[in-house]
């Protein structure tokens, strides 16, 4: 028995069948994880080395070179980049999508094993570390409204516990604000004096400050412990502290040193809007629900600021809000989409019971969805839901194919059971094959590796599953509920629909067309050479990128002063940049974290839909704003990237360029070349060199022979001279609860010279007193901050930005202008990354899944048909798609980028839907009439549908093709491909395919008759 007809004979079973899937589907809503983009796995891992004191070319000798070596020939490795900066060495595995990083860990660690006894005797032994891109914090708050220290006390007594009891909160981290702490600035001649060192003064300190147990006692039957209370209870104890000289005298600690009781020293500082604030970031535990933790901080953070009245209490960041709002965006899209489609459905058929028996299909459908969504362990997330949200036009395809027959079943005056029944049987064939042909496009992304299969799998899944709920929708619930609910006007027969003015129009264009076949396929073919010539010959303008750029409200601002700098100047520095940018109306909150290296500065904008610029643009406004700042660097980058940076796919740049070679002089020299000439290209912005010189430095050149000598090793020369030029917490005082650092230097009139750092004395075992400088050469220098390797090679990387310019058109001119002008040395090359590499080989991928789709989708259809001819016919659908494809991104000036080409290995099943259905109805008249008749009889009769199936996918795509809204940007470039190019190859399908299809049919008809000439002349011959 049919399925149709199973519906149609058990209403109440079919019924209870759809409600239970309302039910799973409403449930499983309220359950799915919500997320801007699906779970990513990164294949990357870190090897990170410390060699305290090193500078950057001794660590990449002496520690990345051996690391590297090692690690090489590990199993699917794909690329090693490394980075040797001073004291740190960081090595970059990047393996195949794909690879068991558990197993790829535990090879590294065996590999490093072997080569660890080669490193220097100074060198950490090397961790290993995962890249987890979901580590990163999912909201910033800035709290101001009081001094440095009263804010810190304030945000970890009061702030951090209550946002850490939080129920998926793994931690609410403080930056910034000042500490209380107790110094000791130890006088260097005292100490000489005495023959005492820092060291001597350390452990006299630590030795003052114990607690601990010393046994238990017998008190009557109970056994009681007892407990040495030494602590220090006040800064007082300090004062008592005494020193024993090694001639036996005591010395006391304020003789040798001046005891301060103060707060940290400033080494950065946070400004919210201009005032001083601290900052905490919040990270929630692995699998927690982003949106739902960050309702919930929002709330405490609204009671905190009842609690605080003068405490200023700012969310400066929320991952959630962008993912709410996208989200939000595609959903409204979504019903807007849905109720056009219901508004065309109810203009094609006038008859309200029709149109709500098909709009019916597009809940249910969606619910089916999110039923599968949840056990298939999917997110609900910009790119599953826009799967959905490009789908729900579609979602009524199959039902209106379906109802539309039923209703001509009616209308000719067969029953209201069994014209349920022919109606949905007859088509059940051409719809099940249509949903095949779209859900087969998806099959490609198996192959397609690397990030983009992990964010584009999710939406083939998301599709698939709506569709086959369409397709279960359409012969079930559809024909049931037309049996019981579809009222049928009289005027609705064949012969009266051939009648209307548009369907006579169609078929008298239709019956000349056949009359002139040949002259329209040879116009189709020359326009369709025409306009790949135009394409090859940039004739036809089409931009391409990699993905579309995404408003996320947010602008992040890098500035530090030339040479070296300090706290003070960078302070300087950003309240030059906050006076200049603060009147700007489109920035919501300003935040600033200064620090001696640079300033950090985070923009973030009013909502999208209260300013008139985009971020792009509100960027360019600081960018000009902030260039002039003498002796400042400014970089200015908008977040325009769904993977959380300014450009590429991983937070990288759109261009970069990378120059290898062997010698890091000459690779400066080039890079800095070769910034100056695409600094001069239209829309470049941000250059950014990987390779520079740092900053003026003193170098101490340790002479191992002579502290030997005096029997000192490198780790004590460095040990003892970092404490006394720069402090060492040697041990704590507790006071009400709260722990303070007690650190010992020496004074900042004995350290803060070269003629100081000289004389810094160091004790040798025997008790000589040994200048550093008789340890040690001193020296001014400068070398480079750092040395970067890419697969054991050296080299520079020049990034930029790009500012209203499409990437594909920077990128060429670009690699032009380096290869005519930049002059490289023999032994050094060029190579091209960032945005511009992705897209390559992710365009590469997707024309290569496309093909294999048009494959797929023939496959299918030749199985259906049971015929090699007929699918070809249809297959005609894919060039005129195309080409609509094409027309559409050029008339609304988008660039074509990843999520278009998407689009159009979507397109690739949708358009030979309408074909599926019209060749499959000229078949079926084929038989009880003559070729040209059946397709004259047939076409006329499958236009309303064809029409109706069409507008309906398209219109309820236009809200998305209009990008309105948060994020709505990301589905834009999908939405104008499908809509372009289902709207041109219907208008020609419809008279393109009739004619191939009589064009086709007679050819093979004559071939066959003269197949069977040839095989009846030789039977012939034998008898």
């Amino acid at each position: 028995m049919k399925i149709s007809d199973i519906s149609v004979n058990r209403p109440v079973t079919i019924t209870m069948l759809i409600l239970a899937v309302i039910l799973i589907g409403g449930i499983a809503l309220t359950r799915l994880p919500m997320d801007l983009t699906p779970e990513m796995e990164m294949p990357f891992l870190m090897i990170r080395t410390s060699y305290s004191g090193a500078t950057p070319e001794e660590v990449e000798e002496l520690v990345t070179r051996p690391v590297e070596s090692s690690v090489a020939t590990i199993d699917g490795l794909s690329n090693l980049n490394s980075t040797s900066s001073e004291g740190s060495s960081m090595v970059f595995l990047e393996f195949d999508y794909g690879t068991n990083l558990t197993e790829a860990k535990n090879d590294l660690r065996d590999l490093i094993s072997r080569i660890e006894a080669r490193l220097p005797d100074g060198a950490d032994e090397p961790r290993i570390m995962n890249f987890d891109p979901n580590a990163q914090p999912i909201m910033q708050l800035s709290v101001a409204g009081g001094s440095a220290v009263e804010l810190k006390k304030i945000a970890e007594d009061t702030i951090q516990p209550r946002l850490e009891k939080i129920v998926g909160v793994a931690s609410a981290e403080v930056s910034g604000g000042r500490s209380r702490e107790i110094r000791i600035n130890a006088d260097q001649e005292q100490l000489a004096a005495y023959n005492l060192n820092l060291n001597q003064i350390a452990a006299a300190v630590r030795a003052s400050n114990q607690s601990g147990g010393l046994g238990t006692v017998m008190v009557g039957n109970e056994e009681i412990s007892v407990r040495a209370l030494g602590e220090f209870e006040d800064f007082s104890d300090l004062e008592k502290i005494e020193i024993t000289t090694a001639a036996g005298d005591k010395v006391p600690l304020t003789l040798l040193a001046d005891l301060e009781d103060g707060y940290q020293e400033v080494n950065s500082i946070s400004y919210l809007n201009g005032q001083e604030s601290i900052g905490l970031s919040i990270q929630k535990q692995g699998d927690s629900n982003t949106v739902t933790v960050a309702e919930e901080v929002k709330s405490a953070v609204a009671e905190l600021r009842e609690e605080m009245p003068g405490i200023d209490i700012q969310i400066t960041s929320n991952n959630a809000q962008y993912i709410e709002d996208s989200i939000d965006s595609v959903l409204q899209n979504f019903i807007i989409g849905g109720i056009l489609a219901v508004i065309i459905l109810f203009l094609f058929l006038r008859n309200f019971s029709s149109t709500i028996v098909i709009a019916t299909a597009i809940p249910i459908s969606v619910l089916a969805t999110f039923a599968l969504m949840y056990f298939a362990d999917l997110s609900l997330n910009l790119i599953t839901l826009g799967g959905i949200a490009l789908g729900v036009g579609m979602l009524v395809d199959n039902s209106i194919v379906v109802l539309e027959n039923i209703y001509r079943h009616r209308a000719l005056g067969v029953g209201r059971l069994d014209a349920a029944k022919e109606g949905a049987t007859e088509v059940a064939t051409a719809i099940s094959a249509s949903t095949l042909t779209t859900v087969a496009v998806f099959i490609p992304v198996i192959f397609i590796e690397d990030l983009l299969a992990q964010i584009f799998t999710p939406m083939a899944l998301t599709v698939t599953f709506s569709l086959l709920a369409s397709l279960f929708v359409a012969l079930t619930f559809i024909p049931m509920l037309s049996s019981k609910a579809l009222k049928v006007s009289e005027n609705e027969s064949d012969e009266n629909v051939k009648k209307k003015r548009y369907v006579k129009y169609y078929q008298n264009l239709l019956s000349k067309s056949l009359r002139h076949r040949y002259k329209i396929i040879s116009a189709f073919v020359i326009f369709f050479i025409l306009f790949a010539a135009g394409l090859a010959a940039d004739i036809i303008p089409l931009e391409t990128e990699y993905m579309p750029a995404s408003d996320q409200g947010s602008i992040r601002v890098f500035a530090n002063m030339t040479g070296n700098s300090t706290v003070e100047l960078n302070n300087e520095l950003a309240q030059k940049l906050y006076n200049r940018i603060e009147d700007i109306e489109e920035i919501d909150l300003l935040t600033s974290r200064v620090n001696s290296g640079r300033v950090n500065m985070t923009v973030e904008l009013i909502p999208l839909e209260e300013r008139e610029k985009d971020v792009a643009a509100v960027a360019e406004e600081i960018r000009n704003r902030t260039r002039n700042i003498p002796g400042a660097s400014v970089n200015v980058s908008a977040m325009t990237s769904m993977m959380g940076g300014g450009g590429g796919g991983m937070g990288g740049t759109a261009v970069e360029a990378q120059i290898k070679g062997p010698d890091l002089d000459t690779l400066l020299t080039l890079g800095e070349n070769a910034e100056n000439l695409i600094t001069e290209i239209e829309g470049i912005r941000n250059t950014n060199l990987s390779l520079e010189k740092g900053n003026e430095e003193i170098h101490v050149k340790i002479n191992k022979t002579q502290a030997q000598n005096y029997g000192f090793t490198d780790s004590d020369i460095i040990s003892y001279v970092n404490m006394a030029l720069s402090g060492s917490t040697i041990s704590q005082l507790t006071e009400s609860g709260e722990e303070i650092a007690i650190v010992l230097k020496l004074k900042d009139s004995e350290s803060t010279s070269l003629r100081n750092l000289e004389n810094i004395n160091l004790f040798g075992s025997n008790g000589t007193t040994v200048p550093l400088s008789q340890l040690a050469a001193i020296e001014e220098g400068r070398g480079y901050s750092s040395i970067a390797r890419e697969n054991q090679q050296r080299y520079i990387s020049l990034s930029a930005d790009i500012f209203e310019r499409p990437l594909g058109e920077v990128q060429t001119e670009v690699e032009s202008v380096m290869d005519s002008e930049l002059n490289l040395p023999s032994g050094y090359t060029i190579s091209y990354g960032g945005e511009a590499e992705d897209m390559a080989s992710s365009f590469s991928q997707l024309f290569i899944a496309a093909i294999l789709a048009v494959v797929l989708v023939y496959m299918v259809m030749a199985s259906q048909f049971e015929s090699l001819i007929h699918p070809f016919v249809i297959m005609f659908t894919v060039p005129l798609s195309v080409v609509g494809a094409v027309l559409g991104l050029i008339i609304t000036d988008t660039a074509l980028s990843v999520n278009g080409l998407i689009g159009a290995i979507m397109l690739v099943g949708i358009v030979v839907n309408n074909a599926i259905v019209m060749i499959d109805y000229i078949n079926n008249r084929k038989t009880q009439m003559s070729r040209k008749e059946a397709i004259l009889e047939a076409a006329p009769i499958r236009l309303r549908p064809i029409l109706m199936t069409t507008l309906t996918t398209t219109l309820a795509l236009v809200p998305l093709a209009l990008g309105i809204g948060t994020g709505a940007e990301t589905q834009q470039p999908m939405a104008i491909v499908v809509i372009g190019g289902l709207l041109f190859s219907t208008i020609l399908t419809l008279i393109i395919i009739p004619v191939v299809y009589d064009i086709v049919d007679e050819i093979r008809n004559k071939f066959v008759n003269w197949l069977r000439k040839i095989v009846h002349k030789e039977e012939a011959l034998e008898e």
